[in-house]
């Protein structure tokens, strides 16, 4: 995706998290994207399966799927990092060549989810 495709994506998730009091994040790399959705539980369902069902969505997995206390990223309708312009990520060196695909994201899903926090945290 061009940058330009990536900012109409973010603007248009953006719009519909608001309305919708959904928060989150997500990552792009090299044509895939890995998401972060948090809210009421009805709701973020929802949004998964209209994701999940939308022809623009290939190969949809579920990582994680449980209550959270309080939300990660309760002041962001929806954050975004475009990885493939990052050179270094201090905490997840071993990480940054991995596609978001990889199989390590599902078989380590409480790494997923760090990593995904991390960057809220501003130290990815």
């Amino acid at each position: 995706m061009s940058d330009d495709e990536l900012i109409a994506l973010l603007e248009q998730s953006r719009a519909k998290n608001l309305n919708l009091g959904v928060t989150g994040i997500l990552l792009y790399k090299s044509g895939n994207f890995m998401q972060m959705l948090e809210g009421e539980k009805d709701t973020v369902l929802g949004s998964y399966e209209t994701i999940r069902h939308d022809d623009l969505h290939r190969n949809v997995i579920n990582i994680i799927g449980d209550a959270i206390k309080h939300r990660n990223f309760e002041h962001w309708s929806m954050g975004f990092c475009n990885m493939d312009k990052i050179r270094d990520l201090p905490n997840f060196s071993g990480y940054i060549d991995q596609s978001l695909t990889s199989r390590i994201f599902q078989a380590e899903a409480k790494f997923a989810y760090k990593f995904m926090v991390s960057f809220n945290r501003g130290n990815p």
